[in-house]
């Protein structure tokens, strides 16, 4: 009982807001929660705490003070013999009343947090793998080689408090969807300008696979948080729990077909143009606001297509009154009207099933399962962001691939695998899968949409090859 009552007491910790507070000294807090901070207090030097924890002396002190003068903890001097007196530490009571009034029972990755969430550990692994790397390849590296090794891996405590508090508010899928950028600053400590760095920086170590800003719409959607796809299958994130198994359809050589996806045609063509008048909506996709959230609608339209093949796999249809109401919630009260409010959802429902039967036809082929072993209507779906590639032959670039995670709806174990269609010259396919997503390079991964290429710019050469920005 008291090991549950840590747990829930760390979470809830870590999902507080403190105002004043680095996030240096968030991480602190958090570890000294584990330690039974809560439970009965804690008696420590500074340099205890910086040794357990992996963090520099002055870290530690400056964070503690921190922790101090915000009035989270209640610090004493513990007097024993000689000697500078040890501190003792108890959680400030008003503190202690907020913290206490966050619910944490839904939380799907504390295994993943706690995990994540020792700094001291990954340290001493990460300095031993550089160590030895160094001593193999000190005759013949240059210096700068050796020098730029020594930070290569290194998930920095920062961060590890960032991830672990997007883990707080993840699915099972590990999106992100209902935390602002606002609300996640004040719960890190970290300023807008950092947190925007921070995020940055994970995107191209991999531990985030993608990420979609919050917008506000001026004529269509009211404001909408922002949107991460973490990466449970990063070796730092991976801690046991039942993973995604990823779906991709791929081409490295674009047909014009893959010039342009669902929302390009949503706002560029002249078909789509002449339906919308046809229907009512037209208005809505004249705005010039609206049409700069481009990124925005995809990822609306992603949720929506997503809903449909996780409920009504084979049938769609049956699933679009249900939809439409959940796209009504999301317009902006006020700007749409009743009327158009029902036609708006009626055209944005028919876009996401559209969608929805692009993703679905492309794991078969005719009638026929290009992926076997996999029951397509127990599954949930959600569909990551697609992204433009520039193409050497192919003016104005492409849309290589479409990624999709999926598990079973029940939550049972479930095979993590990596399973490309992949669509050459000819209309050659071919299937292949992968039990272990370390044999594929990052560069292909950015190919099939499983990660944000750094600088987030993706090119492919005339062979087929990916090429991204240093």
């Amino acid at each position: 009982m008291l090991d549950d009552f840590v747990n829930d007491m760390l979470l809830a910790v870590l999902r507080s807001e403190v105002n004043g507070i680095t996030p240096e000294a968030k991480y602190l807090l958090v570890r000294l929660t584990e330690l039974g901070l809560v439970a009965r207090g804690i008696s420590a030097g500074v340099k205890e705490l910086a040794a357990r924890f992996g963090i520099s002396d002055t870290q530690a002190g400056t964070a503690l003070n921190s922790l101090v003068a915000a009035r989270v903890l209640v610090r004493r001097d513990v007097v024993s013999g000689q000697g500078r007196p040890k501190r003792h530490y108890e959680l400030d009571a008003s503190y202690a009343a907020q913290v206490a009034r966050h619910d944490v029972t839904e939380v799907l990755h504390e295994k993943v947090i706690r995990h994540l969430l020792q700094h001291e550990v990954k340290v001493v692994d990460q300095r031993s793998a550089i160590a030895t790397q160094q001593d193999e390849q000190r005759a013949t590296a240059p210096l700068a080689q050796v020098r730029a090794s020594r930070g290569q891996g290194r998930v920095s405590f920062v961060n590890r408090v960032l991830l672990a508090a997007l883990l707080i508010r993840a699915d099972r899928f590990g999106v992100v969807r209902e935390l602002g950028s606002a609300e996640l600053a004040r719960i890190t400590g970290l300023s807008q300008v950092r947190l925007k760095n921070r995020v940055r920086t994970l995107l191209d170590d991999g531990l985030i696979r993608a990420y979609t800003p919050g917008a506000t719409g001026s004529v269509i959607f009211k404001k909408t948080k922002s949107v991460y796809y973490l990466n449970l299958h990063h070796p730092e994130l991976r801690c046991g729990q039942s993973l995604p198994m990823l779906l991709v359809s791929v081409t490295r050589f674009p047909t014009p077909e893959d010039a342009i996806d669902d929302v390009d045609d949503i706002f560029k063509s002249v078909q789509e143009s002449f339906n919308q008048r046809h229907v009512g909506v037209r208005k809505f996709f004249d705005d010039q606001h609206e049409r700069g959230l481009a990124s925005f609608l995809r990822g609306r339209l992603d949720w929506y297509a997503g809903y449909l093949l996780s409920h009504h796999w084979d049938r769609r249809s049956e699933g679009k009154p249900g939809l439409a109401q959940l796209i009504k919630l999301d317009l902006l009260a006020g700007a749409v009207d009743a009327k158009g409010s029902e036609l708006l959802a009626g055209y944005l429902c028919d876009q996401a099933d559209y969608m929805a039967n692009q993703v679905r036809t492309r794991w078969f082929e005719g009638k026929s399962t290009l992926i076997a072993g996999i029951d397509f209507k127990s599954m949930d779906y959600v569909l990551l962001p697609v992204r433009k590639a520039v193409h050497k032959a192919f003016k104005g670039g492409f849309y290589p691939s479409r990624a999709v995670l999926i598990l079973p709806r029940d939550g049972v174990a479930f095979s993590d695998n990596l399973h490309v269609v992949e669509r050459g010259p000819c209309n050659r396919v071919e299937v292949r899968g992968f039990t272990d997503l370390a044999t594929v390079s990052k560069e292909e991964q950015c190919l099939y949409g499983l990660l944000t290429p750094p600088g987030g710019e993706l090119s492919v050469d005339l062979k087929g090859q990916v090429l991204l920005a240093k």
